[in-house]
């Protein structure tokens, strides 16, 4: 499914969820064709939003039967269902026309730089984990310059792009999927062998073995010092 702006290109969905925290809930605004939702590990609640009523009957078409699919306004939606602490939300408005490079529209549903503020101050306002992609842009740098930011290099249809990464959150400790780890596809692939093969070899443990294993790394990951013989 493709859709302009969409996340799928090699990488970008990658690096989005490598940013993204153990969560109960997950929103994913703007889906256009849910790129990154459709990429990622599902939470216990998934919830895919978008204005566009040709962008939410695609994902009807697609069949994702975990998923809640609203076709409605992103921010109203925001402020009538108030998410939970244990919600991540990942936004991916229309970036606004200053920052493209070419200045033209791309969207049904475009936002002008009123919508992007409206949205933003809805956002800023949730106590929940909060992703938004965007272009480099002075509105965005000056309303979320409290965010954590993350500069990386996406493909767009008119060549490489910089893209920025806006979070409400400090670089999370623990992952929510670790499936896409990995700086790039190489690096991806070399630890997606080693878990393979790290896999493998506590599979062929006996149980007591397995379980002397987990209990050494638990204590090793919570920083208690090894027992002294």
């Amino acid at each position: 499914m493709s859709y302009p702006g969409g996340k799928g290109a090699s990488g970008v969905a990658q690096t989005i969820i490598n940013q993204q925290p153990p969560h109960r809930v997950y929103i994913e605004t703007f889906a256009g064709a849910a790129a990154v939702l459709r990429a990622k590990r599902p939470a216990a609640v998934n919830i895919a939003i978008d204005l566009d009523p040709a962008c939410t009957e695609n994902l009807h078409r697609a069949g994702l039967p975990e998923v809640t699919i609203v076709t409605g306004d992103a921010a109203r939606y925001l402020k009538s269902h108030p998410p939970t602490a244990d919600t991540l939300i990942y936004a991916d408005p229309p970036y606004p026309l200053a920052s493209r490079r070419r200045a033209r529209r791309l969207y049904t549903c475009e936002m002008s730089d009123a919508g992007h503020i409206r949205l933003l101050e809805t956002l800023r306002g949730l106590s929940c984990m909060v992703q938004i992609s965007t272009y480099p842009n002075d509105l965005y740098a000056d309303m979320l310059s409290n965010w954590r930011l993350l500069k990386f290099q996406g493909m767009s249809r008119g060549g490489v792009m910089e893209e920025h990464l806006y979070m409400n959150y400090p670089p999370p400790a623990a992952l929510h999927d670790y499936s896409h780890l990995g700086a790039d596809f190489r690096d991806r692939e070399r630890i997606q062998r080693k878990t393979k093969r790290w896999t493998a070899r506590i599979s062929a443990l006996g149980e007591l073995e397995r379980l002397a294993l987990m209990s050494a790394m638990a204590e090793t990951l919570s920083g208690i010092p090894p027992r002294e013989k």
